[in-house]
């Protein structure tokens, strides 16, 4: 039987998640900036990836100083 992830467990998944989004996003821009393609959108979706990965941080570091 699977254990359910408790909501620290969930966060740290979440933060995980997140700089892997990151990570690819920055090679999406990589990738479109070599074939001279537009990147103004790529670069917007990054500002937002990078956002909420400094949001779940927070929210880990809170939890985890609750611990």
């Amino acid at each position: 039987m699977v254990t359910p992830e408790t909501p620290l467990e969930m966060l740290r998944r979440h933060v995980l998640l997140g700089e892997r989004h990151i990570e690819r996003q920055h090679a999406i821009i990589q990738h479109l900036t070599e074939l001279g393609a537009p990147i103004k959108q790529a670069l917007e979706l990054l500002d937002l990836f990078q956002e909420m990965q400094a949001l779940h941080v927070a929210h880990l570091r809170r939890l985890e100083k609750a611990s």
